[in-house]
């Protein structure tokens, strides 16, 4: 009888301590999933390492680890929706077909909006470097189309048995340019979306923009599409006010973002918070610990880093 109770009681012990590890198990579940990762958007693909909204740009963010790929859209005047940060060619990093530097002075003649894009890829955007981003591989290469960029980054995934990664596509835009640098709001929006339908990423992209005409566009014509607002001034409900509807992302100016106030603020409003551009580890840390959504970054494995570090 005593070896009966003995056994029952060892039972009874094993299947108690099971019965802890098991809640053990489910509690480390749910904090795990409680523990979401800040995402990493790599701005213009790796621009402190390549050529910024360059192929090798993109492929480079990809290879880091970097969930989001963030990157400029612009028009050309046979409407190709051009990647590019600016409509014209910039002196500071652009080079003539001829190999020749543009000067200050002269760089917004090369208006894209009245080139062709066959004229536009003879301009090479990496041999030059970049003096503000003195660790950029100089490396010759061009503007691409975003379907060219998209079909890149898609291919090298498949090809390298990769996680997918999403798209931050921002259509630079200025109401005073309408006309002149660009295409009207309606237009422009309609070019971009034609694309993006063509190549399949709908589920996996927003589009964001500084120009709130081109936001109130996108949500009338096109509801579906998640929109991030940038902002570069204080006042979140002013800059809100602006808008006819309220977007999924509210991406200020990291300087902006000063405590946790600001952040409790972003998201009760249901909206998710994406500061842009955190280059410096102090600054990477500083929006970690407030527990951002995002950071849009030049160097993403700084962010990488520092996300791994955290967590």
């Amino acid at each position: 009888m005593k070896i009966i109770k003995t056994v029952f009681l060892l039972l009874l012990m094993v299947a108690s301590g099971c019965k802890n590890n098991q809640e053990q198990e489910i509690d480390l579940q749910e904090t795990e999933s409680q523990n979401i990762k800040v995402q990493v958007q790599g701005h213009r693909g790796d621009r402190g390492n390549y050529p910024e909204n360059s192929i090798p740009a993109f492929i480079s963010a990809v290879k880091k680890g970097a969930e989001v790929i963030e990157l400029d859209v612009v028009i050309s005047k046979d409407k190709k929706v051009v990647v590019s940060h600016e409509p014209f060619m910039h002196s500071l990093y652009v080079l003539t077909p001829e190999g020749d530097s543009i000067s200050e002075e002269n760089q917004e003649k090369f208006n894209l909006y009245e080139m062709t894009y066959d004229s536009i890829r003879k301009f090479d955007v990496g041999s030059k470097g970049n003096r503000l981003f003195p660790e950029q591989q100089k490396q010759k290469t061009y503007k691409p189309l975003l379907a060219k960029a998209i079909d890149s980054v898609e291919n090298y995934i498949a090809e390298n048995n990769l996680k997918t990664v999403s798209y931050n596509i921002e259509l630079k835009s200025s109401e005073d340019k309408y006309g002149i640098y660009q295409p009207a709001p309606g237009e422009f929006v309609n070019l971009v979306m034609q694309v993006i339908k063509e190549k399949n990423i709908e589920q996996k992209m927003n589009l964001q923009s500084f120009d709130v005409n081109i936001l109130n566009e996108i949500h009338e014509s096109y509801p579906e599409v998640e929109t991030a607002y940038l902002v570069y001034t204080e006042g979140i409900q002013k800059n809100l006010d602006l808008l006819d509807f309220q977007p999924e992302i509210y991406s200020p100016h990291y300087g902006l973002v000063k405590d946790t106030a600001f952040v409790d603020s972003i998201k009760s409003m249901n909206m998710k918070l994406i500061p842009w551009t955190l280059n410096e580890y102090e600054v990477i840390e500083q929006m970690i610990e407030l527990n951002v959504d995002g950071i849009i970054t030049d160097y993403p494995e700084r962010v990488l880093k520092m996300r791994e570090n955290a967590y």
